[in-house]
């Protein structure tokens, strides 16, 4: 129900950690120093059971959130490091499932698309994506 409820789950907690420290942080370009602490002021936030971040909440407008979000450190793994990051794209995945169910909230053309489009569709749509991601079907089908 709440993000700490997110890192009380330690299958959940230990999956955000590596996907932050081992796929989003290398494919930044500022001191490693400063990401890892802000990382992991984050994380300390993340689990302060004073402070009720909802699921709910936080999945509006989940898509556009993805693309500046996450999407760039994906892109930038698999151009760095030459392989797909498996994590990010795990998640890729989920956001995909996510729509496809009746409880995202976002534009209603965004969600009627999600909803009924296949993986392929919804990968080489440009306009969700600012570009053509049909390249990650196979590995993003992999966890559907």
């Amino acid at each position: 129900e709440t993000v700490g409820d997110c890192m009380e789950n330690e299958t959940m907690s230990t999956f955000d950690k590596a996907c932050v420290y081992d796929e989003i942080i290398p494919t930044l370009d500022l001191p490693k120093e400063e990401l890892l602490s802000y990382a992991d002021s984050v994380f300390e936030r993340f689990a302060n059971p004073y402070i009720r971040h909802f699921c709910s909440s936080i999945s509006l407008n989940s898509v556009s959130k993805f693309k500046v979000r996450v999407l760039p450190s994906l892109l930038e793994y698999i151009k760095r490091y030459e392989k797909m990051p498996e994590k990010l794209l795990f998640s890729f995945a989920r956001l995909i499932e996510f729509y496809k169910t009746d409880m995202p909230n976002d534009d209603a053309d965004v969600m009627a698309f999600m909803k009924t489009a296949s993986v392929s569709e919804i990968l080489a749509n440009d306009k969700l994506w600012g570009e053509d991601l049909s390249f990650l079907k196979d590995e993003v089908e992999k966890y559907i």
